[in-house]
């Protein structure tokens, strides 16, 4: 992923709302950093891959 607007955001937080979601990665720099800014980290889920979200 190479951009992340506030739609993105709240898309993120719809679908958190409507079950299990996890991230699989690696997350990029940018997108980490909108991540802590948000704490939006601390309820997310990150996985280095799909086989390893799948575990969570």
């Amino acid at each position: 992923m190479s951009f992340a607007d506030p739609s993105m955001l709240h898309l993120i937080i719809h679908m958190l709302h409507t079950g299990p979601l996890v991230l699989a990665g690696p997350v990029p720099l940018q997108l980490g950093r909108i991540l802590d800014l948000t704490q939006l980290r601390d309820v997310l889920p990150t996985a280095d891959g799909i086989d390893v979200a799948r575990t969570l």
